[in-house]
Protein backbone atom coordinates (compact mmCIF):
# COMPACT_ATOMS: atom_id res chain seq x y z
CA UNK A 1 0.00 0.00 0.00
CA UNK A 2 2.91 2.49 0.81
CA UNK A 3 4.40 1.09 -2.37
CA UNK A 4 1.45 2.34 -4.35
CA UNK A 5 1.24 5.71 -2.86
CA UNK A 6 5.11 6.28 -2.96
CA UNK A 7 3.88 5.88 -6.90
CA UNK A 8 1.03 8.09 -7.13
CA UNK A 9 3.22 10.81 -5.26
CA UNK A 10 5.78 10.28 -8.02
CA UNK A 11 3.65 10.01 -10.98
CA UNK A 12 2.14 13.79 -9.53
CA UNK A 13 5.50 15.29 -8.97
CA UNK A 14 6.04 14.02 -12.99
CA UNK A 15 2.88 15.93 -13.89
CA UNK A 16 3.64 18.93 -12.15
CA UNK A 17 6.54 19.31 -13.23
CA UNK A 18 5.47 18.86 -16.93
CA UNK A 19 3.37 22.15 -16.24
CA UNK A 20 5.83 23.68 -14.84
CA UNK A 21 8.03 23.55 -18.17
CA UNK A 22 4.81 24.43 -20.20
CA UNK A 23 4.58 27.69 -18.35
CA UNK A 24 8.76 28.00 -18.79
CA UNK A 25 8.10 27.76 -22.30
CA UNK A 26 5.02 30.25 -22.80
CA UNK A 27 6.85 32.66 -20.91
CA UNK A 28 9.83 33.01 -23.31
CA UNK A 29 10.11 36.03 -25.79
CA UNK A 30 10.59 35.15 -29.58
CA UNK A 31 9.48 37.86 -31.06
CA UNK A 32 13.15 39.93 -31.02
CA UNK A 33 13.93 39.47 -35.07
CA UNK A 34 10.58 41.16 -36.88
CA UNK A 35 10.98 44.49 -37.55
CA UNK A 36 8.32 47.26 -37.17
CA UNK A 37 9.92 49.67 -40.14
CA UNK A 38 9.72 46.73 -42.65
CA UNK A 39 7.21 46.80 -45.40
CA UNK A 40 6.99 43.17 -46.36
CA UNK A 41 4.40 43.47 -49.11
CA UNK A 42 5.26 45.89 -51.85
CA UNK A 43 2.37 45.56 -54.57
CA UNK A 44 3.96 47.87 -57.28
CA UNK A 45 1.57 46.20 -59.63
CA UNK A 46 -1.35 47.13 -57.86
CA UNK A 47 -3.32 43.99 -58.07
CA UNK A 48 -4.14 44.02 -54.64
CA UNK A 49 -6.98 46.13 -52.35
CA UNK A 50 -5.06 47.78 -49.19
CA UNK A 51 -6.99 45.77 -46.83
CA UNK A 52 -5.66 42.59 -48.93
CA UNK A 53 -1.99 44.34 -48.22
CA UNK A 54 -2.61 45.18 -44.78
CA UNK A 55 -3.39 41.48 -43.83
CA UNK A 56 -0.30 40.30 -45.80
CA UNK A 57 2.04 42.25 -43.71
CA UNK A 58 0.22 41.37 -40.58
CA UNK A 59 0.51 37.88 -41.88
CA UNK A 60 4.56 38.32 -43.59
CA UNK A 61 5.63 40.44 -40.06
CA UNK A 62 4.46 37.07 -37.79
CA UNK A 63 6.27 34.41 -39.67
CA UNK A 64 9.33 36.30 -40.08
CA UNK A 65 9.41 36.58 -36.10
CA UNK A 66 8.52 33.15 -35.45
CA UNK A 67 11.16 32.09 -38.09
CA UNK A 68 13.51 34.40 -37.74
CA UNK A 69 14.04 35.09 -41.44
CA UNK A 70 12.29 37.87 -43.27
CA UNK A 71 9.38 36.64 -45.55
CA UNK A 72 8.71 39.09 -48.48
CA UNK A 73 6.19 39.64 -51.32
CA UNK A 74 6.75 42.44 -54.55
CA UNK A 75 4.49 42.55 -57.65
CA UNK A 76 5.79 44.59 -60.58
CA UNK A 77 4.82 45.32 -64.02
CA UNK A 78 8.84 45.35 -65.32
CA UNK A 79 8.58 42.67 -68.08
CA UNK A 80 11.81 40.75 -65.84
CA UNK A 81 12.22 36.81 -65.68
CA UNK A 82 14.39 34.13 -65.24
CA UNK A 83 18.14 35.11 -64.27
CA UNK A 84 16.89 38.55 -64.47
CA UNK A 85 14.37 38.11 -62.07
CA UNK A 86 16.57 36.62 -59.65
CA UNK A 87 18.70 39.35 -59.59
CA UNK A 88 16.24 41.92 -59.23
CA UNK A 89 15.07 40.59 -56.53
CA UNK A 90 18.01 39.58 -54.76
CA UNK A 91 19.08 43.38 -54.92
CA UNK A 92 15.29 44.51 -53.81
CA UNK A 93 16.10 42.67 -50.60
CA UNK A 94 19.68 44.59 -50.16
CA UNK A 95 18.20 47.90 -51.24
CA UNK A 96 15.76 47.72 -48.95
CA UNK A 97 17.39 46.38 -45.54
CA UNK A 98 16.61 42.56 -45.74
CA UNK A 99 18.67 40.38 -43.96
CA UNK A 100 20.98 37.67 -45.08
CA UNK A 101 18.22 35.07 -43.96
CA UNK A 102 15.39 36.01 -46.10
CA UNK A 103 12.86 34.52 -49.10
CA UNK A 104 10.98 36.97 -51.60
CA UNK A 105 7.99 36.29 -53.68
CA UNK A 106 8.09 37.87 -56.92
CA UNK A 107 4.86 37.92 -59.31
CA UNK A 108 5.80 40.38 -62.67
CA UNK A 109 2.61 41.12 -64.63
CA UNK A 110 3.99 41.93 -67.43
CA UNK A 111 5.68 39.03 -68.13
CA UNK A 112 2.93 36.81 -65.96
CA UNK A 113 6.68 35.17 -64.40
CA UNK A 114 6.42 34.40 -60.64
CA UNK A 115 10.03 33.46 -59.24
CA UNK A 116 10.79 33.00 -55.57
CA UNK A 117 14.20 33.54 -54.01
CA UNK A 118 15.99 32.60 -51.20
CA UNK A 119 18.74 32.89 -49.22
CA UNK A 120 20.55 31.71 -45.59
CA UNK A 121 18.56 30.38 -43.72
CA UNK A 122 15.72 29.98 -46.19
CA UNK A 123 18.63 28.04 -48.19
CA UNK A 124 19.16 25.64 -45.45
CA UNK A 125 15.05 25.07 -44.41
CA UNK A 126 14.19 23.38 -47.38
CA UNK A 127 15.14 22.14 -50.63
CA UNK A 128 14.57 22.89 -54.03
CA UNK A 129 11.81 20.61 -54.74
CA UNK A 130 10.19 21.88 -51.56
CA UNK A 131 10.52 25.42 -53.20
CA UNK A 132 9.03 24.41 -56.32
CA UNK A 133 6.14 22.99 -54.98
CA UNK A 134 5.55 26.30 -52.43
CA UNK A 135 5.55 28.20 -56.00
CA UNK A 136 3.40 25.65 -57.61
CA UNK A 137 0.26 26.02 -54.84
CA UNK A 138 0.27 29.63 -55.24
CA UNK A 139 0.81 29.75 -58.91
CA UNK A 140 -2.50 27.97 -59.53
CA UNK A 141 -4.27 31.07 -57.48
CA UNK A 142 -2.44 33.49 -59.46
CA UNK A 143 -4.27 32.19 -63.03
CA UNK A 144 -7.41 32.45 -61.41
CA UNK A 145 -6.30 35.95 -60.58
CA UNK A 146 -6.82 34.91 -57.05
CA UNK A 147 -3.82 37.31 -56.00
CA UNK A 148 -4.02 37.79 -52.54
CA UNK A 149 -4.85 34.14 -52.17
CA UNK A 150 -1.66 32.96 -53.86
CA UNK A 151 0.12 35.47 -51.31
CA UNK A 152 -1.18 34.23 -48.45
CA UNK A 153 -1.21 30.56 -49.05
CA UNK A 154 2.97 31.52 -49.61
CA UNK A 155 3.39 33.36 -46.28
CA UNK A 156 1.57 29.76 -44.64
CA UNK A 157 3.73 27.59 -46.58
CA UNK A 158 6.77 29.48 -45.61
CA UNK A 159 5.47 29.57 -42.01
CA UNK A 160 5.49 25.17 -42.01
CA UNK A 161 8.68 25.29 -43.69
CA UNK A 162 10.55 28.06 -41.96
CA UNK A 163 9.77 28.00 -38.02
CA UNK A 164 12.66 27.02 -36.51
CA UNK A 165 11.91 28.32 -33.10
CA UNK A 166 11.61 25.32 -30.64
CA UNK A 167 9.11 26.77 -28.36
CA UNK A 168 6.96 27.68 -31.07
CA UNK A 169 7.06 23.96 -32.21
CA UNK A 170 7.17 22.31 -28.71
CA UNK A 171 3.89 24.42 -28.40
CA UNK A 172 2.03 24.50 -31.49
CA UNK A 173 -1.50 23.29 -30.72
CA UNK A 174 -0.82 23.31 -27.05
CA UNK A 175 -3.76 22.85 -25.84
CA UNK A 176 -4.58 19.71 -27.57
CA UNK A 177 -1.55 17.99 -26.12
CA UNK A 178 -1.94 19.34 -22.81
CA UNK A 179 -5.27 17.53 -22.86
CA UNK A 180 -3.88 14.24 -24.32
CA UNK A 181 -1.57 14.62 -21.45
CA UNK A 182 -3.90 15.36 -19.06
CA UNK A 183 -6.32 12.45 -19.51
CA UNK A 184 -3.42 9.93 -19.88
CA UNK A 185 -1.89 11.34 -16.37
CA UNK A 186 -5.57 11.48 -14.77
CA UNK A 187 -6.73 7.81 -16.13
CA UNK A 188 -2.68 6.38 -14.29
CA UNK A 189 -4.08 8.06 -11.06
CA UNK A 190 -7.37 6.67 -11.31
CA UNK A 191 -6.14 3.23 -11.81
CA UNK A 192 -3.24 3.15 -9.16
CA UNK A 193 -5.82 4.69 -6.74
CA UNK A 194 -8.25 1.80 -7.77
CA UNK A 195 -5.44 -0.67 -7.66
CA UNK A 196 -4.53 0.56 -4.00
CA UNK A 197 -8.23 0.45 -2.87
CA UNK A 198 -8.77 -3.16 -4.15
CA UNK A 199 -9.50 -5.60 -1.06
CA UNK A 200 -7.36 -8.23 -0.24
CA UNK A 201 -9.25 -11.72 -0.83
CA UNK A 202 -6.55 -13.83 2.29
CA UNK A 203 -5.91 -12.76 5.29
CA UNK A 204 -2.97 -14.45 7.28
CA UNK A 205 -5.36 -16.39 9.61
CA UNK A 206 -5.98 -18.28 6.62
CA UNK A 207 -2.34 -19.90 7.06
CA UNK A 208 -2.35 -20.08 11.18
CA UNK A 209 -4.09 -22.30 13.34
CA UNK A 210 -4.82 -20.56 17.27
CA UNK A 211 -3.03 -17.62 15.77
CA UNK A 212 0.12 -19.80 15.94
CA UNK A 213 1.95 -21.89 13.30
CA UNK A 214 4.32 -24.94 12.56
CA UNK A 215 7.59 -25.17 10.62
CA UNK A 216 7.58 -28.86 9.06
CA UNK A 217 10.17 -28.87 6.55
CA UNK A 218 12.66 -26.19 6.28
CA UNK A 219 15.34 -27.02 3.27
CA UNK A 220 17.62 -25.45 1.42
CA UNK A 221 17.66 -25.19 -3.20
CA UNK A 222 20.28 -23.74 -5.06
CA UNK A 223 18.35 -22.64 -8.33
CA UNK A 224 20.98 -20.79 -10.51
CA UNK A 225 24.08 -18.36 -10.65
CA UNK A 226 24.22 -14.69 -12.07
CA UNK A 227 26.74 -13.54 -13.32
CA UNK A 228 26.65 -9.76 -14.90
CA UNK A 229 29.16 -8.34 -17.15
CA UNK A 230 30.32 -4.68 -17.55
CA UNK A 231 31.76 -3.07 -20.48
CA UNK A 232 34.66 -0.80 -19.28
CA UNK A 233 34.51 2.87 -20.98
CA UNK A 234 37.76 4.01 -22.65
CA UNK A 235 38.40 7.47 -22.53
CA UNK A 236 38.75 8.18 -26.10
CA UNK A 237 36.90 11.52 -27.23
CA UNK A 238 36.20 12.34 -31.11
CA UNK A 239 34.71 16.49 -32.24
CA UNK A 240 32.82 17.20 -35.45
CA UNK A 241 31.64 20.54 -36.52
CA UNK A 242 29.72 22.05 -39.68
CA UNK A 243 30.07 25.11 -41.52
CA UNK A 244 27.24 27.54 -41.41
CA UNK A 245 25.12 28.38 -44.60
CA UNK A 246 24.94 31.38 -46.92
CA UNK A 247 23.71 29.81 -50.28
CA UNK A 248 20.97 31.28 -52.13
CA UNK A 249 18.59 29.38 -54.77
CA UNK A 250 15.45 30.30 -57.36
CA UNK A 251 12.44 28.45 -58.56
CA UNK A 252 10.21 30.22 -61.24
CA UNK A 253 7.45 29.52 -63.68
CA UNK A 254 4.49 31.25 -65.11
CA UNK A 255 0.72 31.95 -64.59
Amino acid sequence: MMKINNRIKALMSVIMACFMCVGVLFSMKTDAYADSSKEYVYDNAGILTSDEVSKLKSQCKKVSEDSECDIVIITTNIGHDYSAMDSYLEQFLDNNGYSENAVIYGVDMKSRADRIFERGKAYDSMSASKLDSIREASEKYLSDDNYYKAFSKYVRNMNMCMTTSIVKKLTYKMWIKLLIALGVAVAAVLTMMHNAKARMTVSSTEYTKDHNFKVNDRRDIFINTTVVKRHIEHNNSSHSGGGGGGGSRSSGGHF
